[in-house]
C-alpha cells in the first residue's frame, strides 16, 4: 500500500456510507482513480453492501450499520493482497464516469456513477445528469431481452436516497431496466420538467407510445428546448407510426448540437425518411402503373407487386376486364402468378385462363370501353346506364360487377338499387375477394342509412375471414367501415380498436393511402374523445401534422386547423379556437372548392364577434339548403344557430334551440348528430334559464330530457365548462336554485357544487331524486351519505312482450379472469340465501351471463371490475373467458340486451360505477343497465374491499327485500357499517341509479 493509499484508505468506509463533505468525497473519488488498492476495496466493500441488501429482502435504502461497514473495510485492509482478482468492471465503474447528480433537497456535492457501459441498451434519454451520458445505442439480436448494460451498484442506490436525490434513484433503476421501482421514485421526487420527461420515458418503454407523447409535449410547453424530451418525443411518434412528425422531431433533436445525440439523431432521421420514402414509392409506382395494365402489362414488376399486393390486385382485376383480346389477357399471366404465389392459391390465374377462352368479338369493345372509363373517361348517368345494360346483355359480369362501381357518380360505392344484383354476381364468381367487396358495399349503404347495428352485423360475420393475408387489402376497407360505424355510435374504444387493426394490416402490407385514410379517423376519435379527455389535444395535433405532411393540400389543413379548433373550444380556449380557424382561412384561399362544414359553423358559434355574426348565420344557411344535409345534420346546424344567438338575440335562440330538440328527438338514439344537437341544445337551454333565475324553466328542461317528472325532494345540477346552474325542488314543491358564471378551479368539485343553503332546502325530504346532466351524474359525492339520495333517469327502454319484475334471483361470482392478467383471487361468496341462478367459476362468461340477464329479477356480480380504453370506453366486469376468448362484460354488450325481468342490479366490482361522462351522454354500466331496463343499479367507481363485500352487499339485498327503495337500503345498511367499521370508506362512494 502507498503511503498515499495509507493515508486515505481509512476514508473508503465513509465514502461508501456517503458520510464525506463534497470536498473529501471529490479527492477520494480522485484518488480511486490513481490507487487500485483502494478500488478493490471498493468493489469488496460494495459486494458486502449487496449481499446485505438481498438477505434482507428489501429494495435499496439508506445503509444502516456504518460502524459495521467500516470495520470490515479495516479487516479487509489488513488482508488486501488476497483479494487482487476483483471484478474489472467495478474499476471501470469508479473512473469511467464522474459526473455530478442534479440533486435532491441537500444534496452534497459528491460524484454520482450511474452511466458505466460503453454502450446503451436503453433507446430512450433519462433526463438526469449521471445517466445522460452518450453512448451508441446497442442490444443484443436475441429471443429474449438482454440485461441491461449498466452495472449500478446498491451502494449507489442508497446514497442516492440517502441525500434525498430521489430523481437519481429512479434515473439508475430506469438504466437498469426496472421501470417499477423507477415510477415509485419519481412519485416520490420532487416535481420538475425533468421528472415528468422521465414519467414519460416509463411510459415509452411501457408500449404506451400515445400516453408519453402526451407527456412530453406537456414538458415541452413548459421547456420547449428539453433535449431528453425531444429526443423521446421523436421516438414515440415513430412507434405510433407517425414517420414523417418524427423525423421533423429528430431533425429537431439534432438542432441542439449535443455530441453525440446530434449525429444519431440525424442518422436516424435519415433511416426513418428512406424507408418512409421507400415505401411511399412503392405505392405510387403502382397507382401510375395500374390504369394502364391492359395495355402495358409489365408496368407493374413481380417484386414491386409482392411489396403492394392489395392495390396491384385490385388493378390486375381491372386490367382484365380492359383487356381487349385473348393475347392481352394471356400477358398478365406473369403477374397473376406472382400475385397467387404471395396470396397461396390459384384463382387468378384460373380466372385469367377463363376469360382468355371469352369470345372477344363480343367482349373486346366492352373491355375496350371499360379500360377508358378505368382512365378517368367520364359517363354521365345515362351512358352509365347504358353501358351497365350492353354488358348485362352480352352476359359479361366480371366487368359488370367492376362497372358498377367506377360508373357509380363517386367512383367507389355500388348505387343501393344495384345491391342485390352486385351481390348475386359476386357470390357467382367463387372468389372470396368478391365476397368481401359485396359485403363492403352493403356496410356502406347501411353506414349511408344510418344502420351502424346492422353495419356491425354485415362486418362481423366476415372478418373471421380475414385470416390470411391475401385478402389484408379487404378487410382493411371492410374495418374502415366498422370503425366508422362505431364511431358513429360512440363505442370509441370499439373504433380504436379496429383502426389500430387496420392501420398495422396497411403497414404490413405496404399501403401507404390506407395508413392515411386511418390518420384522418384516429384524428376525428381523438375530436370525439375530447369530450371525456382532457389529453387529446397532442395526439390530435399529431395525427393531423402527420396527415398534412404526407398529404400537404390545403384542404388537409383547412380540415386539420377545423379539427383542432374544436378542441380548443371543448377547452374553452376560444381564442385559440379562434387562431386557429383563422390559419385555416387563410389556407382556404388556396382551395377554391374548399367549402364550410358542419363543425366550422360549431366552433364559429363558439368564436364569432359581432360584426361577423351575419355572415357565419348565411353560411349556416347555405348548409342548411344543401341536398346532402341530413335531417340529423339539420338539427345540428339549428342548435348551432342557436348557440350563437343565445347572448344576442335571446328569443330567436330559444326558438332555434326547441326545433333542434323537437327535430333530433325521433332519431337521438340512433343518429350522433341527432344524439348531440338534442342533448347540447338542452344544456344551452339550461344554463341560459339559469343565468335568468328562471328556476320552473330550467327543472322543467332537466326533467324533460332525463324523460323523469319529480312533484317534490328533487335536486337538478348542469355544468358546462365554468359554468354551473343548481335548482333544488323543496318537500312542499317550491322551488329555488343558483347560478355560476364562472366557477374557481380548473377541477370541478361535485362536493361544492350544492351550497349549505341548498342543501338546507332539501331538509323534511326522505328521499331525493337528483337529475344531473353530464358530466356530473356518476360522482359519488354529490350529496353527503346521511341523505338518501339516487341518480334518476328515465330512459330505459320499451321493453316487448312480458315486463313484469321477475323474483328470480342471479348471482355471477367466482370468475376467473385470463390468469395473465395477473388477478388476484376473490374471496369465495357466501349468502345467507342460495340464489335462483348461480353463474361461477369458468362458467360465468360474459356470453353466459348476457343470457342468464334477460329473466332475472335480482342481480349480484361479484367480481374484479377493471378501466381499459383498449377494452371498453367505461368500466368493464373481468368474468372468465369464453370460446372466443373474451373476458369482459361491457356496457355496450349490457346496452344490447333486454332486461325483461327489469332486475335491481349490484354491480359488487371495483369502478363499476365509473361513467366516462360524453359533454352529450353519460355512459357505463350503470347508464347501460338502465337503459336495457333495469329497476334500479348499485354501483361505486371506487375499489371495494374483498374482505367486506360479501357481508356488506348481502345485508344489502336482505334489506331491499324487505320492499324498501334501493336508495333507502343503501343509506340504511351504509350508516349501520361505517358506524361498525369506520374505516371503511369505500361504502362512501356507492351510488343508486334509477
Amino acid at each position: 500500500m502507498t503511503e498515499h493509499c495509507a493515508e486515505l484508505g481509512d476514508q473508503l468506509a465513509p465514502y461508501v456510507d456517503g458520510e464525506l463533505d463534497a470536498a473529501g468525497a471529490e479527492a477520494f473519488s480522485l484518488h480511486l482513480a490513481e490507487c487500485a488498492t483502494c478500488r478493490h476495496g471498493l468493489h469488496d466493500a460494495l459486494q458486502l453492501a449487496a449481499l446485505e441488501v438481498r438477505a434482507s429482502g428489501a429494495p435499496p435504502v439508506r445503509e444502516a450499520r456504518p460502524r459495521i461497514a467500516r470495520e470490515r473495510v479495516r479487516r479487509w485492509s489488513r488482508r488486501s493482497t488476497l483479494v487482487t482478482a476483483v471484478a474489472a468492471f467495478a474499476v471501470m465503474a469508479a473512473v469511467l464516469v464522474v459526473l455530478r447528480s442534479r440533486g435532491g433537497p441537500g444534496a452534497p456535492d459528491a460524484p454520482v456513477v450511474l452511466a458505466t457501459a460503453e454502450v446503451r441498451s436503453l433507446e430512450g434519454r433519462v433526463s438526469y445528469g449521471a445517466a445522460d451520458r452518450y453512448r451508441r445505442y446497442s442490444v443484443v439480436r436475441a429471443g429474449t431481452a438482454a440485461a441491461p448494460a449498466d452495472a449500478i451498484k446498491l451502494d449507489t442506490l442508497a446514497r442516492l436516497e440517502r441525500n434525498g436525490d430521489l430523481h437519481g434513484v429512479a434515473a439508475a433503476y430506469l438504466l437498469l431496466g426496472d421501470p417499477a421501482r423507477a415510477t415509485a421514485y419519481l412519485d416520490r421526487a420532487t416535481a420538475s420538467p425533468d421528472v415528468a420527461a422521465d414519467r414519460a420515458l416509463v411510459l415509452l418503454a411501457g408500449g404506451r407510445a400515445a400516453e408519453a407523447l402526451v407527456a412530453l409535449d406537456g414538458v415541452l410547453e413548459t421547456a420547449p428546448r428539453h433535449p431528453q424530451a425531444r429526443w423521446n418525443r421523436a421516438l414515440a411518434l415513430r412507434d405510433l407510426g407517425l414517420s414523417r412528425m418524427a423525423i421533423e422531431a429528430f431533425a429537431a433533436v439534432a438542432e441542439l448540437g449535443e455530441p453525440g445525440w446530434t449525429e444519431e439523431a440525424r442518422a436516424r432521421g435519415q433511416a426513418l425518411a428512406d424507408e418512409t420514402n421507400a415505401r411511399k414509392a412503392a405505392v405510387d409506382a403502382v397507382l401510375a402503373a395500374g390504369p394502364q395494365l391492359a395495355t402495358a402489362p409489365g408496368g407493374i414488376t413481380a417484386e414491386l407487386a409482392r411489396r403492394v399486393q392489395g392495390t396491384t390486385r385490385l388493378y390486375f382485376y381491372d386490367a382484365v376486364r380492359g383487356a381487349a383480346t385473348a393475347a392481352a389477357v394471356r400477358a398478365l399471366a406473369p403477374l397473376a402468378q406472382t400475385l397467387d404465389a404471395a396470396a397461396g392459391g390459384t384463382a387468378l390465374v384460373a380466372y385469367l385462363a377463363r376469360t382468355a377462352r371469352a369470345d372477344f368479338a363480343r367482349r373486346g369493345p366492352l373491355a375496350a370501353r371499360y379500360a377508358r372509363v378505368v382512365a378517368g373517361e367520364p359517363l354521365d348517368p345515362a351512358a352509365a346506364g347504358e353501358f351497365l345494360a350492353q354488358l348485362r346483355a352480352a352476359g359479361q359480369d366480371d366487368i359488370l360487377l367492376g362497372a358498377m362501381i367506377l360508373t357509380s357518380p363517386d367512383r367507389r360505392t355500388v348505387p343501393p338499387a344495384l345491391l342485390t344484383e352486385f351481390r348475386r354476381l359476386a357470390d357467382a364468381t367463387g372468389d372470396l375477394w368478391f365476397r368481401l367487396l359485396a359485403v363492403e358495399q352493403q356496410a356502406r349503404a347501411l353506414l349511408a342509412r344510418g344502420d351502424y347495428a346492422g353495419v356491425e352485423v354485415a362486418v362481423l360475420a366476415v372478418l373471421p375471414s380475414c385470416r390470411t393475408g391475401a385478402l389484408d387489402f379487404r378487410c382493411m376497407r371492410l374495418e374502415n367501415v366498422l370503425a366508422e360505424s362505431y364511431r358513429a355510435m360512440l363505442r370509441l374504444s370499439d373504433a380504436r380498436r379496429v383502426i389500430s387493426r387496420g392501420t398495422t394490416r396497411a403497414q404490413r402490407r405496404g399501403e401507404w393511402y390506407f395508413e392515411q385514410s386511418y390518420l384522418s379517423q384516429l384524428a376525428i376519435l381523438e375530436t370525439l374523445e375530447d369530450d371525456v379527455s382532457a389529453t387529446t389535444l397532442p395526439l390530435g395535433r399529431a395525427y393531423i401534422g402527420e396527415l398534412v405532411l404526407r398529404d400537404p393540400r390545403c384542404a388537409n389543413e383547412v380540415w386539420g386547423r377545423g379539427i383542432i379548433a374544436t378542441m380548443l373550444v371543448n377547452r374553452e380556449d376560444n381564442e385559440g379556437a379562434r387562431r386557429e380557424m383563422e390559419r385555416g382561412g387563410a389556407a382556404a384561399v388556396r382551395c377554391p372548392t374548399a367549402t364550410p362544414t358542419f363543425q366550422d359553423m360549431f366552433v364559429k358559434a363558439h368564436v364569432a364577434r359581432d360584426d361577423e355574426v351575419p355572415a357565419v348565420r348565411t353560411e349556416i344557411a347555405k348548409l342548411r339548403a344543401a341536398s346532402t344535409t341530413t335531417p340529423g345534420e339539420q338539427a345540428a346546424l339549428d342548435h348551432t344557430e342557436g348557440r350563437l344567438l343565445i347572448e344576442r338575440d335571446r328569443p330567436v335562440a330559444i326558438a332555434l334551440l326547441n326545433r333542434a330538440i323537437a327535430e333530433s328527438r325521433a332519431s337521438a338514439h340512433r343518429d350522433v348528430n341527432s344524439h348531440k344537437a338534442q342533448s347540447y341544445s338542452y344544456s344551452t337551454l339550461t344554463l341560459d334559464a339559469g343565468h335568468a333565475a328562471e328556476w320552473p324553466r330550467v327543472w322543467q328542461l332537466l326533467g324533460d330530457e332525463a324523460g323523469v317528472s319529480i312533484e317534490r325532494c328533487g335536486l337538478g345540477v348542469a355544468t358546462e365548462g365554468r359554468r354551473s346552474v343548481v335548482v333544488v325542488r323543496d318537500v312542499a314543491g317550491a322551488l329555488t336554485g343558483s347560478y355560476e358564471a364562472a366557477r374557481r378551479g380548473s377541477e370541478l368539485d361535485a362536493a361544492h357544487l350544492i351550497s349549505a343553503s341548498l342543501r338546507d332546502h332539501l331538509g323534511g325530504c326522505g328521499e331525493v331524486a337528483v337529475i344531473a346532466r353530464p358530466p356530473i351524474e356518476g360522482m359519488p359525492t354529490l350529496l353527503p351519505v346521511d341523505i338518501v339520495w339516487s341518480y334518476r333517469s328515465g330512459v330505459a327502454r320499451t321493453l316487448r312482450g312480458s315486463a313484469q319484475v321477475s323474483s328470480s334471483r342471479l348471482v355471477i361470482s367466482n370468475a376467473e379472469p385470463p390468469a395473465e392478467l395477473g388477478l388476484p383471487r376473490l374471496l369465495p361468496w357466501r349468502s345467507a340465501v342460495a340464489a335462483d341462478v348461480t353463474l361461477e367459476g369458468a362458467a360465468a362468461t360474459p356470453s353466459n351471463t348476457l343470457t342468464a340477464l334477460a329473466n332475472a329479477g335480482f342481480v349480484e356480480i361479484h367480481a374484479h371490475g377493471m378501466m381499459n380504453a383498449a377494452v371498453s370506453d367505461a368500466s368493464f366486469i373481468m368474468l372468465s373467458p369464453d370460446l372466443a376468448g373474451n373476458y369482459a362484460l361491457t356496457a355496450a354488450a349490457i346496452r344490447n340486451q333486454p332486461l325483461l325481468g327489469r332486475p335491481i342490479v349490484i354491480l359488487a366490482a371495483c369502478h363499476a360505477g365509473a361513467t366516462a361522462s360524453y359533454r352529450h351522454e353519460p355512459w357505463g354500466l350503470p347508464a347501460a343497465f338502465i337503459e336495457a331496463g333495469a329497476r334500479a343499479v348499485i354501483a361505486s367507481p371506487d375499489v371495494i374491499a374483498d374482505t367486506d363485500a360479501g357481508a356488506f352487499f348481502d345485508a344489502l339485498r336482505m334489506r331491499t327485500e324487505q320492499g324498501v327503495s334501493s336508495a333507502q337500503a343503501l343509506h340504511d345498511v351504509r350508516i349501520e357499517w361505517l358506524a361498525a367499521h369506520p374505516e371503511a370508506t369505500w361504502v362512501r362512494s356507492l351510488m343508486v341509479f334509477q
